[in-house]
């Protein structure tokens, strides 16, 4: 037979009668439904992730112990159920009608499984089989132990540029854990963490409690109890800003002494923290004088300040680390002598009484001597032309309490000079002037 023959066979079988063959189909079909509700066969149903409801635990927990679940075994992880097809049907596919119980009061001997039962909310006298993936709860039974430690506050992350981390306070500083003992055990501090990073102001939330052991873990607090899971915490959040520190000074030194008025110290500013509003307020940091008190002295004197001590309320230095302590050396040195001369002729007379018009130098030399005390540095800076030289009659009568002048008479007025500051004249130089009508 050749193909030809047999595709043309095939094409025939099913062109011819098409009619009737459709109908032997529909009625296959419908009998097939007609028989398979009557007879309602058995068949299978597989419920995943069922709960296991753990009863009496009380057993265990009575007597001081824990009881911690081992491998999720309170999850099982099929549960298949064979019925008659209409109750797999009722069923449905969720398991809120599938009970599985693991009873503490039937703990095995070794204490490290419960057996597991099964049971179904309806047609229980109908199902055939249940079948569990697993038909025992496994359980670790310990003593229980609580201990008490205290809680620390930390922070993490980082603050916005120029703000510093105040005052660290929290409500609760103490925790009661309890649980399995070797968990306990494991147990080395409790602490709570506020998260700072872009703040700019304080911060007040509740943060929660975690455990840690010795190496900086952290113990899951599943099977542990804690009187309190969370802390308040008050984060104090400053502002920062540099400041120049400046030294005042008190007393005088030792005769034939005096100071230099150069203070060095190993910290000309410092960085301090406050309240915005107290920031603001600070522009710089004054020593005062009793602090570096140099009455008597006639050497260098050398002190160290802690100059968080002068710092205002409500500000503070922003490493609290830092001691605070600078070391200032004010300077002294010895008072030096320089003798100097001026020409009468460059000597200015002021404020001639009235009724004269003219004045002659009365003296044996037309010049006169003068001696200035200071600091070598100061001496070395005088000039002659800048001293401004001058008598002045309104300051001798001042003086010498002159109401009437004569014709002729001879008067003797000090030297008046304009000296630069820290040079003296060491005695007043007195010069004999003639009065003229």
């Amino acid at each position: 037979m050749t193909w030809e023959k047999i595709k043309t066979d095939i094409v025939g079988f099913f062109s011819k009668n098409i009619k009737l063959k459709l109908i032997s189909l529909l009625l296959a079909i419908i009998f097939w439904f007609v028989v398979i509700n009557v007879t309602d066969p058995p068949t299978t149903q597989t419920f995943r992730n069922v709960n296991v409801n753990v009863i009496n635990s009380s057993v265990i927990t009575g007597e001081n112990k824990t009881m911690e679940i081992l491998n999720e075994s309170n999850i099982i992880s099929t549960v298949t159920i064979r019925a008659p097809r209409s109750i797999i049907q009722e069923f449905g596919s969720s398991s809120d009608n599938i009970s599985v119980t693991a009873d503490m009061k039937k703990l095995s001997a070794d204490k490290t499984t419960v057996p597991l039962e099964v049971t179904t909310a309806k047609y229980s006298d109908k199902i055939e089989s249940i079948r569990l993936s697993s038909d025992v709860l496994e359980v670790n039974i310990e003593d229980r132990k609580t201990i008490q430690l205290p809680v620390h506050a930390t922070t993490s992350g980082d603050l916005e540029s120029g703000y510093v981390l105040g005052n660290i306070t929290q409500a609760q500083n103490q925790v009661r854990v309890s649980g399995p003992e070797s968990v306990v055990n494991r147990i080395a501090k409790a602490s709570v963490d506020v998260v700072v990073t872009g703040f700019r102001e304080n911060i007040s939330t509740s943060a929660d409690i975690v455990l840690f052991d010795s190496a900086g873990e952290v113990i899951p607090d599943d099977n542990l109890k804690l009187n309190i899971n969370a802390v308040k915490v008050d984060v104090e959040i400053l502002a920062t800003k540099k400041i120049p520190v400046r030294f005042n000074v008190t007393g005088v030194p030792a005769e034939g002494y005096d100071l230099t008025g150069e203070i060095d110290s190993d910290v000309d500013e410092i960085t301090v923290a406050g309240s915005a509003s107290a920031i603001a307020k600070i522009e710089e940091l004054v020593i005062p004088g009793d602090a570096l008190n140099v009455a008597g002295l006639s050497s260098n004197h050398r002190a160290v300040i802690n100059v968080a001590n002068y710092l205002p309320s409500g500000i503070t230095l922003v490493d609290s680390n830092q001691t605070g302590k600078i070391n200032v050396t004010v300077f002294i040195e010895p008072l030096e002598e320089e003798t100097y001369s001026v020409q009468l002729r460059n000597v200015q007379v002021l404020d001639i009484p009235e009724g004269y018009d003219s004045t002659e130098w009365a003296m044996d030399e037309d010049y006169v001597e003068f001696t200035l005390v200071g600091l070598k540095q100061d001496l070395e800076n005088v000039t002659l032309s800048a001293l401004n030289f001058a008598i002045d009659f309104v300051d001798y009568e001042n003086l010498q309490d002159v109401v009437n002048y004569k014709d002729g008479n001879v008067y003797e007025l000090p030297l008046l000079m304009e000296l630069p500051e820290g040079v003296q004249i060491k005695e007043t130089v007195m010069i004999a002037v003639k009065l003229h009508k």
